[in-house]
């Protein structure tokens, strides 16, 4: 999962938004309002909301595992598989909105 994160680091992709939707790809929660707010507080007291560090995404990872009564390794090991295809997302999506750009 660590490697996972540090290459969405990379890419710019350790904002709130990137990192709520990783949780949510990975079936950490069900996609529903209600959890997309709840894993959002998760993160309310961050500093920078656009550039979250491994550390204080690792403390919010635990603190969802602990209220889901579920191992946090579980988690991690969601997180680790999901890792690499969200990155393919956000780069799919990054190369379409440059196309686009560029047609104009």
């Amino acid at each position: 999962m660590d490697e996972a994160f540090e290459k969405m680091k990379k890419e710019g992709k350790n904002d709130v938004d990137s990192l709520v939707k990783w949780m949510k790809d990975s079936k950490l929660v069900e996609d529903t309002k209600a959890n997309d707010e709840k894993l959002r507080a998760l993160f309310e007291n961050e500093a920078n909301k656009q550039a979250v560090e491994l550390e204080s995404f690792r403390k919010a990872v635990n603190k969802l595992a602990e209220e889901q009564k579920k191992t946090v390794d579980t988690f991690f090991s969601n997180l680790a598989a999901q890792g690499p295809k969200i990155l393919e997302a956000l780069a799919a999506g990054a190369s379409a909105a440059q196309e686009v750009l560029t047609k104009k």
